[in-house]
């Protein structure tokens, strides 16, 4: 049986071999987007629950004709979208390898050498942060995971008494769940007998902030979204007043979260300053730098992050600027992983024989997180960085910035497209404002932006998104792929330019 097996896996990766090279031959060529309509998928694969099985050669012929055309073509040179690289071949093969072995890295027991490279992964992470040699973490099916992982943290670090009896069992005060003072609960619980607990963070950050202050009980209501400047930075002034009214309104502050690398800006916020703030307030300071983390690997850039090294906790996803597949997202934490097993460990009755001293113990990563069975995804990011180094990281990163200052400087020159705030990391937000217009009705302006980049986006020449900043729409460019040269930022501007030309010829003939 295991020699048919060799054969089917020989014949079957040939097959894929030669369609990711056909596939990756087309990319500058290629339309960025499908044509089609959710429509006619969902006729093109309207088929009955197979009864009989087919033939798996036919199966890959058909991805290729029907899978791959209508796929978004993420790792294109054309693609400005959102935090979706194209991936690096050696973390592709990577992954295959790692499907081929399918370990299930919950424990070590069942994944020795797995476990192994993800702890060392995590190390290494660490390292590119700034964290010390008693740092750990756990690596996460991506960044709205890790920020979860992190708020459970900063959570029970405050009142570790919610952990084992909940949010209502008891007031918010500093004394344990077995009567004694923890000297680390947060000294703000003293002061909090039946406020709220509560979570701040940008106005500017990602929507999983949200989801966490939901499913762990603290309610959306608490999680306070904090002005931001003209630049679209935290304001630390409006969050120290923030935190000041709930002291005296009796809630609790738990966390203040900085973002490195925005959604919509790819701004980085005055870490250091927020990190003097978390600590007079005896606060959990969370980094979410699942974007912009990955600048820590070059010396020319890594100023911008200065302070992340002070962060409680930082999470990172190598599937965004480290150029690995989806998924593969980490949360980092400073003080270890003593931090995590005390907000997730548990020993299940089928995990609890006899471990001859317990050696392996620390690579249990159940024990770190909320995950049971867990892909071993440490294998792509271990290749990644063994491929390129930090250095070779650093290389792209700082082209892929000074490719996005190409491009604002252009924009910059022309007359109907003004930059919307600056280029921090690898994205541009810029909109169309045209002279006639210049008057118009911001929801009219908002219309004009959706317009071009409905355009652009049928053209099948490009791809990027849009966002709202101070209340408006805007169009928003990420150069996310390492295939990227300046003559794909040369040919988008060319695009841009004619494609507004055509939306105003087709407004005026309405």
């Amino acid at each position: 049986m295991s020699e048919r097996l060799s054969a089917e896996h020989e014949q079957l990766g040939k097959l894929a071999t030669e369609i990711i090279a056909r596939y990756a031959r087309t990319l500058d060529a290629a339309r960025v987007c499908s044509e089609a309509a959710p429509g006619d998928l969902e006729k093109m694969f309207d088929e009955p629950l197979p009864l009989e099985g087919t033939d798996a050669p036919e199966l890959f012929r058909r991805f290729e004709r029907e899978v791959v055309p209508h796929a978004m073509n993420i790792p294109s040179p054309r693609y400005y979208g959102l935090f979706n690289p194209t991936p690096l071949p050696v973390a592709v093969w990577a992954d295959a390898l790692a499907s081929a072995i399918n370990q299930n890295g919950a424990a070590w027991r069942n994944s020795p050498s797995a476990s192994v490279i993800e702890s060392r992964v995590l190390g290494w992470l660490c390292e590119i942060v700034g964290y010390g040699a008693g740092s750990f973490g756990t690596l996460t099916s991506g960044g709205s995971e890790a920020n979860l992982i992190a708020l459970k943290c900063a959570r029970d670090r405050a009142a570790d008494f919610v952990r084992d009896r909940g949010l209502r069992a008891a007031p918010l005060n500093a004394s344990r769940a077995d009567g004694r003072v923890d000297s680390r609960i947060n000294s703000n619980a003293a002061h909090a007998t039946a406020g709220n607990m509560i979570v701040y963070a940008s106005e500017q950050c990602h929507y999983s902030f949200v989801k966490s202050v939901d499913i762990l009980g603290l309610g959306r209501d608490n999680l306070r979204k904090v002005k931001t400047d003209a630049r679209f930075h935290i304001r630390t002034d409006a969050l120290r007043r923030e935190i000041e009214r709930d002291l005296e309104a009796g809630n609790l502050p738990v966390c203040v979260a900085g973002a490195a690398g925005a959604t919509s800006t790819g701004v980085i916020d005055p870490l250091d300053e927020l990190a003097d703030l978390a600590r007079e307030y005896k606060l959990w300071f969370h980094v979410d730098g699942a974007y912009g983390g990955s600048l820590a690997m070059s010396e020319k850039y890594r100023h911008r992050l200065r302070g992340i090294e002070r962060a409680d906790s930082v999470t990172i996803d190598p599937h965004k600027w480290m150029f690995v597949p989806f998924a593969a997202g980490a949360v980092l934490v400073r003080e270890g992983g003593g931090v995590l097993r005390d907000a997730f460990d548990i020993t299940p009755e089928y995990l609890s024989e006899e471990r001859g001293g317990g050696e392996d113990v620390p690579f249990d990563f159940f024990r770190y997180g909320q995950l049971g069975t867990r892909r071993f995804n440490a294998l792509k990011i271990w290749f990644a960085l063994k491929t390129l180094g930090t250095r070779g990281y650093a290389a792209i990163i700082e082209r892929q910035i000074e490719l996005t200052d190409y491009f604002a400087a252009r924009v910059g020159a022309l007359e109907e497209f003004e930059c919307v705030g600056e280029v921090e990391t690898a994205v541009c937000c810029l909109r169309f404002v045209p002279k006639e217009m210049r008057d118009a009705r911001g929801e009219e302006l908002d219309a004009l932006q959706r317009e071009l980049q409905g355009r652009i986006e049928r053209s099948g020449e490009a791809w990027f998104s849009t966002t709202v900043l101070e209340g408006r729409r805007a169009l928003r460019v990420n150069v996310n792929s390492f295939l990227t040269e300046r003559r794909h930022m040369d040919d988008l501007l060319e695009l841009l330019g004619r494609e507004s030309r055509e939306v105003l010829k087709a407004r005026k003939t309405l």
